[in-house]
């Protein structure tokens, strides 16, 4: 039996430390473990296919994500992480940043059977080029392999100034390959820019040199 619990206004759900989401969609999107009760559909939340259900599985304190939330994500690919976030704010609104064409068809797809994610087909080096679409973001997300990806935050925070939290996925080896990952550490959470560092969570065994950044303005 899987146990729903309330994180803020979310629908999140647990069973011996496996993540799920409750959704109104029947659909697996990325072959997950979709059953039914009480007229929901509770779907298993990968931490291997999802950053976000491995830092929840690691011990995760803050989630900030609420029913109504407006998240603005960054590198979005083919909506993995997209679609449980959209179970979670099923009255807010997923703006779903993704530069590659391919990962793009997938997250359109994705979006045709649910009604609060925006894809934007766009480079989110250039937020001038997108920042029109966006409406009151609450929350970012960003998933980057780029080596400027904490300049790429930087730029898009500044550009949603009522975003109160925020959390940044550092991909170490796509930053430096000569550094060790406490180096690359340290200096990108310096570099963060009108945000306090809340959290920060090694993503091992389930991703390697990868860090989860919780954040607060």
């Amino acid at each position: 039996m899987v146990a729903e619990i309330k994180l803020g206004e979310s629908r999140l759900s647990h069973l011996n430390r496996n993540y799920y989401t409750v959704s109104d969609y029947p659909v697996s999107v990325y072959g997950e473990r979709v059953s039914k009760k009480k007229g929901k559909y509770v779907r298993y939340w990968d931490p291997k296919r999802s950053k976000l259900s491995a830092a929840l599985n690691l011990g995760l304190e803050h989630f900030s994500f609420r029913a109504d939330s407006n998240v603005l994500y960054l590198g979005a690919s083919t909506g993995t992480t997209v679609s449980h976030i959209s179970d979670v704010c099923y009255e807010g609104r997923i703006f779903a940043v993704e530069s590659s064409y391919e990962s793009f068809v997938k997250l359109i797809k994705l979006s045709e059977g649910r009604r609060n994610i925006f894809p934007i087909l766009e480079d989110a080096n250039f937020v001038e080029r997108y920042v029109h679409f966006l409406d009151r973001i609450d929350t970012i997300y960003q998933d980057i392999s780029q080596r400027n990806q904490v300049q790429i935050f930087n730029n898009n925070a500044a550009s949603c100034p009522n975003a109160s939290s925020a959390i940044l996925i550092l991909k170490m080896r796509a930053i430096s390959s000569r550094l060790s990952e406490k180096q690359i550490l340290n200096r990108s959470l310096e570099e963060i820019e009108g945000f306090r560092v809340k959290e920060v969570i090694n993503l091992k065994p389930f991703h390697k040199a990868h860090y989860f950044i919780y954040l607060e303005r």
